[in-house]
């Protein structure tokens, strides 16, 4: 049942993808290849989980975890960039000046720094969750495999780019909301946002694959915001 629902998240993400090479084929500015980008290879973050069972613990499934952990950690945060980009293209005076869409990039430049020290010390130990097999860089409690052979406790990385991210798209989605009727990416990031909660929240099993079914909705308000707003003139968006 949870290979189900992590198989159906591969392809929601996937769909999703595909309307963010759609995107960035239409338009081929800074913003639709940064979404790109970002979307590029968050499908496998739930392939591996889904497939991981009948991969086995091994090289295929230990680059497979690698490469989601490093898409998280250094690509994910050009994101934060696409959400002063999405304020200026929808004609936010203050974002106009440059010394603010710098601060954007620098905020993004400055997450992904955060990060870099755990692309050269990381150790991946099994975990599972229903009936599914991935590595983690740390075993949550409940999905020990052998609880006879407990793993050594591994690296927890703090959140806090991807929260920071996803609570800078809400606000920004809120912003288009008021101003300009568009309330998609709003309600995607915020539905993100209390999926990531209830997936920390203790003892509820089915947290952790609801947390992972936010990235295809979170995913989904980002292409529909791009689409609305990118590639406008700003003294047109007040007549749309």
């Amino acid at each position: 049942m949870i290979t189900i629902g992590y198989s159906i998240i591969t392809v929601m993400c996937l769909v999703a993808l595909y309307y963010s090479v759609k995107l960035w084929l239409e338009r081929k500015d800074a913003m639709s290849l940064l979404i790109l980008a970002a979307l590029s290879m968050l499908w496998l973050d739930n392939f591996a989980i889904a497939v991981g069972a009948y991969v086995g613990e091994g090289a295929l499934l230990t680059a497979m975890s690698y490469t989601r952990y490093f898409m998280h950690w250094q690509v994910l945060p050009v994101l934060m960039i696409v959400a002063g980009i999405l304020l200026r293209k929808s004609g936010f005076a203050f974002v106009q000046k440059k010394v603010v869409m710098g601060l954007f990039c620098v905020v993004a430049i400055v997450f992904m720094a955060m990060d870099v020290p755990y692309i050269f010390q990381v150790d991946f130990y099994p975990a599972c969750y229903g009936e599914t097999f991935r590595l983690v860089t740390n075993v949550p409690a409940g999905q020990i495999c052998d609880p006879a052979n407990p793993p050594p406790e591994g690296i927890s990385v703090a959140p806090i780019p991807a929260i920071s991210i996803n609570v800078t798209l809400m606000l920004v989605g809120f912003a288009l909301w008021i101003r300009h009727g568009f309330k998609w990416l709003a309600l995607c990031c915020l539905f993100m946002f209390v999926a990531a909660g209830l997936s920390q929240m203790p003892g509820f099993y089915y947290g952790q694959i609801l947390g992972n079914f936010g990235e295809p909705i979170f995913n989904a308000g980002l292409i529909a915001a791009a689409y609305r707003f990118g590639g406008r003139d700003e003294r047109d968006l007040g007549e749309a």
